[in-house]
């Protein structure tokens, strides 16, 4: 049975024409890309965009395991899950649906991200405002 994780949200994203692969279905490098986006517009949504030479996250471990192919037209649906906070972490779990079926899950992601001062290069505690999000989230009812 799968372990319902603390929800940060969600983004709805379309499937391209071009994304496709010689087969018809999502290529396998485009979930990665749709990953990238639904983290960047997150951010920006909660007001941290990544700015260069200042802090933000790096990938550290990324990760997709996919279930089902995903075909043209379709708009994909990318869940936000808090899996771990740590001190200059977070590991995040993305479940893609498409359209507004949620009972089929065609991929599942998961990404660790370390916030870092890019100019030192070194890890640095994670923002108050990511902090205080997840918290959050670990305590609303699910």
């Amino acid at each position: 049975m799968q372990k319902t994780l603390p929800s940060l949200g969600e983004k709805q994203l379309p499937v391209r024409w071009g994304d496709l692969d010689a087969i018809g279905h999502l290529n396998n490098t485009v979930y990665f890309r749709l990953l990238e986006e639904v983290r960047v517009q997150w951010l920006e949504d909660i007001g941290l965009p990544i700015e260069p030479g200042a802090v933000g996250p790096v990938i550290a471990h990324t990760a997709c395991h996919f279930k089902r192919e995903i075909n043209y037209p379709a708009t994909v649906t990318v869940s936000i899950e808090l899996e771990h906070l740590g001190r200059s972490s977070l590991r995040l779990r993305h479940h893609f649906y498409v359209g507004d079926d949620r009972d089929t899950v065609y991929a599942l992601g998961e990404v660790t991200l370390v916030w870092v001062d890019y100019a030192a290069g070194k890890s640095v505690p994670l923002p108050a405002k990511i902090r205080a999000l997840c918290e959050a989230a670990v305590a609303a009812p699910v």
